[in-house]
């Protein structure tokens, strides 16, 4: 009866040592700044224009003038000064990078698509979720500078291209004369790249979403 026991025992662990195991599945590419440079340089705007393209590098070492101007303004609450800065370069530590951008002459919308790699895919998706929780606690703010103070809100929205699990942030600025001004943000990871489209402007209310949305689909399909 032992013996039976025993040998019983080891055909089931034979057994459960023989059931195949599941096989991690493969990092996602990290793409080099260039590669994401040669990328960005096949969107078109959504009228078939083609895109002001740079490196991540390239900003870098460019001043921004719209970036320098937000950056010296008192921003509350002060942990929403990324967000109200959407619009300006930010960057990912250790990442790669390339960035296009489009002036519509005619709508007065400035869109704009990044595409950010060369991290661990954790990193992308820390940063994304940072930008959700700013949905909340930026859903009010007051920018203020040589006595003048505006106000933006934020919320979510969406609706901006196709690209499955996009994250849509819409903010509004209203300006002293009463005008207001919107700006709509996208974010979406596919395949090792964050890839972020913006559209502001006085038009962005009714043709910002179609103006991002068309960088997005486009540069989701070309990551492979």
């Amino acid at each position: 009866m032992g013996l039976t026991a025993c040998g019983g025992a080891g055909s089931t662990t034979d057994a459960a040592s023989a059931e195949p195991k599941e096989t991690p599945a493969p990092a996602a590419k990290q793409y080099t700044s260039a590669e994401l440079t040669d990328l960005v340089k096949q969107i078109k705007a959504a009228d078939g224009s083609e895109l002001m393209v740079s490196s991540i590098d390239d900003v870098a070492g460019q001043q921004d003038p719209i970036k320098e101007l937000l950056g010296s303004m008192t921003i509350e609450p002060a942990e929403c000064k990324d967000l109200a800065m959407a619009g300006a370069s930010q960057s990912i530590e250790g990442s790669t990078g390339a960035t296009g951008a489009k002036i519509d002459a005619a709508s007065g919308i400035i869109s704009s698509v990044a595409m950010v790699s060369g991290v661990p895919a954790d990193t992308l998706e820390k940063n994304v979720q940072g930008s959700e929780n700013q949905i909340t606690t930026c859903s009010s703010m007051k920018m203020s500078m040589a006595g003048t103070t505006m106000s933006m809100k934020t919320e979510k929205f969406d609706g901006i291209g196709s690209v499955p699990g996009t994250l849509g942030i819409k903010t509004t600025m209203s300006l002293p004369d009463g005008q207001t001004q919107s700006t709509l943000m996208a974010y979406a990871i596919k395949g090792g790249v964050l890839i972020s489209a913006t559209a502001s402007g006085k038009a962005a209310e009714t043709g910002g979403a179609a103006a991002a949305g068309a960088l997005m689909d486009q540069a989701a399909a070309l990551v492979k």
